[in-house]
């Protein structure tokens, strides 16, 4: 493994949802408070580029056919990055009133899983969202606090997926044809740990890579849930993780100043910047929205 580094600039209030983008050869990410989304070659002599959004983001995906579906902390939209047109549909099932959308990921069948998280982050009032290509909305798992984090196993077979208050990393078996999940079984649990699983991406060799905020590092889980590695960091607060680059060998960690007391923040100066690092083993492409 090389090297940790960062880039200075633009430096996010709550850094999220880093995605690649292999046509453009572009590593995208949200600041989730200042409603920017952020987007830059890996290249640190080349400037990044920011784009205001008309909402709070909470996560997104490239979609086929151009653009992104955007889950909003309070709406789905599809979204023309070319003309920035928000086109809106029905969140069915989701209750603005008491949680709104947090993390979400596509499967390799084109379907966008969005959790939604307590606006009071302390009931278990959410619930994971499965969001099918026509625009369906179905709710998948209920009973969650803070759903987060949200990966597939290269064989299709394992879902992976996070409830950051609970501090637990679930299991799923996973049926990619029908878009089913069951069996849910506890895959790693962070009592005891510094801190509490947030975004999370996969390897090539199945390996989980989870974000753990408040623990200031990004660890690294085998197929059975045992940790066999982990990245310290100099911020305490790292959110979200994914693969890019041309081989897709650079882990790029998304971080935030969000919670941080001043104090903490005069002795984290890169806290909200975008790190990156050279890894010995690549992660894979980052599916579509097929809608």
């Amino acid at each position: 493994m090389a090297a940790l580094n960062f880039y200075p600039e633009p430096k996010a209030v709550l850094g999220e949802a880093p995605l690649w983008e292999p046509q453009a050869g572009r590593i995208w990410w949200v600041d989730c408070d200042q409603k920017k989304l952020f987007s830059r070659d890996p290249d640190p002599s080349k400037e990044a580029r920011t784009c205001a959004l008309p909402h709070y983001p909470g996560s997104y995906a490239f979609r086929e056919g151009g653009g992104l579906v955007m889950a909003y902390r309070n709406q789905l939209a599809l979204v023309n990055l070319e003309t920035g047109e928000n086109q809106s549909f029905e969140a069915t099932g989701v209750d603005f009133s008491s949680e709104r959308f947090n993390d979400g990921a596509c499967d390799r069948a084109g379907r966008f899983w969005a959790g939604t998280m307590d606006r009071k982050r302390a009931a278990p009032v959410s619930s994971l969202f499965r969001i099918d290509p026509d625009l369906s909305v179905h709710r998948m798992v209920s009973g969650l606090t803070v759903s987060n984090g949200i990966a597939f196993s290269p064989d299709d077979r394992t879902m992976y997926h996070h409830d950051s208050r609970a501090g637990l990393i679930f299991a799923y078996d996973f049926d990619l044809d029908k878009g089913d999940i069951r069996n849910q079984r506890v895959f790693v649990d962070f009592a005891g740990r510094p801190g509490r699983p947030d975004g999370c991406t996969i390897d090539a060799e199945g390996n989980l890579w989870v974000a753990e905020i408040g623990g200031g590092r990004v660890v690294r889980f085998d197929k059975t849930g045992r940790q066999i590695g982990a990245i310290e960091m100099p911020v305490s607060r790292p959110s979200s993780v994914m693969f890019g680059g041309e081989d897709l060998s650079i882990l790029f960690i998304t971080t935030m100043r969000e919670g941080l007391a001043p104090e903490e923040l005069a002795q984290q100066p890169e806290a909200g910047c975008l790190f990156y690092v050279k890894l010995d083993v690549p992660g894979l492409p980052e599916p579509r929205f097929a809608g």
